[in-house]
């Protein structure tokens, strides 16, 4: 009689390796004024923007630009402020063995340091970016669910909990609005400092896309009427990830991404610059998924009957715990600041390891401040790192598995005080602990025809537990089952063999096949 086969499919996402490398960037700047006529740089900042990424074979080409904004002042006695904007290009290759295309590149990138130095009419830059790649695959693996149509087939199961993988994918968001200065502030005459954050609220997977909740934070720092003033308005936005097939109720990771923002300053109904129409394009690449658990036969044998089977080995990353922790942050610093025009935060992780009882997640925390100097009463910045360590319990015999870390930094409160200034923020940590599950998987079966000949087996053979024996090879050397070993010596259906055991092993001639 023949085996009916169920087959089944599942998807899950394989990390395929990470790399991370240093690029140093170095580029020139022409300003319009000489050296000799320049009183101070008062900041040389950049940031990163990963303009494409591609996979080939073994490699993740990446490709870039840094966009430097350096404010300086002159010796001059009025408008004596400058901005420069500059952007410098930038080609790299990432090595990861066995990455093919096809495969999805997740690229991080900062800058580590600016340096800089002036000279006759221009300033040399050299920038370190680090850059950093995951690459992931999407696998579908099928699978044998069950097997029917005997009644002399055994089958071993094993549950896994994993991540099924429902899809990936990107989509933009645009947004466009007139901000409008308010009156206790003088209008714009020269914009100074101009960059959009996003930010996710929330997400929510309904029928056949992700629904994206969040926020585009549009900081200016601007000079007028012989003052510096800040405006930071944050622009809520509604978008949808489609994702055909999707079912709500599932679960859904976004991440956002600034990949354009413009501005123009116009006038009002009075003909004061005080507007500021901006329109921003934000990356959203959201991924769907359900943790869940399949029970998968790994091995099955006939009583009755020789039969083939064909198997696969499998590693799948299964999911043994996820922690949810919030650390909170607490820094002074020492400037002397009558007013704060905006503060900039943002967190690197740089180690993440298990040891006795803890989680230890180490990074470091970097500000920017801009504010007013309280003595000449000019803007200023300031910028530094602070370390920080967070221990996390999680108690577990094994330490055999892997730490994987989603990270988002709240909003940053500040006090200001005479001369120092305390900052308090929050990371908000989304721990997976996977390890790598290796198993056999059946990929097909197949009867023989060859039928087990029992005639010439003891009735009764005795059987001594070696090292290493489970209940289920016993049974299957012997061409029984586990439940009549269990049934002849009168053991409960979860013991487990202790070697030296003697076990009673019953003959069973079946004389019909069915």
């Amino acid at each position: 009689m023949s085996i009916e086969i169920i087959k089944g499919n599942f998807n899950i996402e394989e990390l395929k390796g990470t790399s991370e490398i240093q690029s140093l960037v170095e580029t020139e700047v022409y300003l319009n004024t000489n050296k000799e006529d320049i009183e101070n740089i008062i900041w040389v900042e950049g940031r990163v923007e990963i303009l494409n990424t591609m996979i080939i074979k073994d490699k993740v080409l990446v490709s870039g630009a840094v966009k430097y904004n350096i404010l300086y002042k002159s010796i001059e006695e009025e408008e004596n402020i400058y901005v420069v904007e500059a952007s410098k290009d930038f080609n790299e290759e990432i090595l990861i063995q066995g990455i093919k295309e096809g495969m999805e590149a997740n690229v991080e990138a900062n800058i580590e340091f600016i340096e800089h130095e002036l000279e006759e009419n221009k300033i040399q830059l050299s920038s370190v970016v680090n850059i950093k790649s995951e690459v992931e695959e999407i696998k579908t693996l099928e699978i044998i669910e069950d097997l029917e149509g005997r009644q002399d087939l055994e089958v071993l199961r094993e549950t896994i909990n994993y991540q099924e993988v429902y899809g990936r994918e990107t989509s933009f968001a645009d947004i466009g609005e007139t901000i409008k200065i308010e009156d206790n502030k003088a209008e714009i005459e020269k914009v100074i400092k101009f960059y959009v954050e996003g930010k996710e609220i929330e997400s929510v997977v309904s029928d056949d896309r992700i629904i994206v909740s969040g926020e585009a934070i549009v900081t200016m720092i601007y000079l007028g009427d012989n003052d510096i003033y800040s405006v930071k308005e944050r622009l809520p936005f509604n978008h949808f990830i489609e994702m055909p097939g999707l079912e709500e109720g599932s679960k859904g990771e976004v991440e956002l991404e600034v990949v354009e923002a413009v501005y123009e300053v116009l006038e009002d109904d009075l003909e004061e610059m005080r507007l500021i129409d901006v329109s921003i394009k934000i990356k959203a690449t959201g991924k769907a998924y359900d943790d869940t658990s399949k029970d998968l036969i790994v091995d099955a044998y006939s009583t009755k009957e020789n039969i083939l089977l064909e198997k696969e080995e499998m590693n799948i990353p299964e999911r043994i715990k996820d922690i949810d922790h919030e650390e909170e942050l607490d820094f002074d610093i020492k400037i002397n600041a009558i007013d704060i025009l905006d503060i900039n935060c943002s967190h690197n992780t740089l180690d993440k390891r298990y040891i006795d009882g803890e989680i230890i997640i180490e990074g470091v925390l970097n500000v920017d401040v801009y504010y007013i100097d309280r003595i000449g009463r000019e803007i200023s910045s300031y910028k530094d790192h602070f370390p920080y360590k967070s221990n996390i319990p999680y108690e577990s015999d094994s330490t055999n598995f892997s730490i994987d870390i989603n990270s988002k930094l709240g909003d940053t409160e500040y006090t200001l005080r005479r001369d120092s200034l305390s900052l308090k923020n929050n990371i908000n940590y989304e721990i997976r602990l996977n390890k790598d599950r290796k198993f056999s998987g059946i990929k097909s079966i197949e009867t023989t025809g060859d039928m087990i000949d029992k005639s010439h087996m003891p009735s009764i053979t005795i059987y001594i537990v070696q090292k290493g024996d489970i209940l289920w090879d016993v049974a299957r050397r012997y061409n029984t089952t586990t439940d009549e070993i269990l049934r002849s010596n009168n053991l409960e259906p979860n013991y487990e063999l202790k070697v030296g055991d003697k076990i009673i092993i019953e003959k069973n001639v079946d004389l019909d096949l069915q």
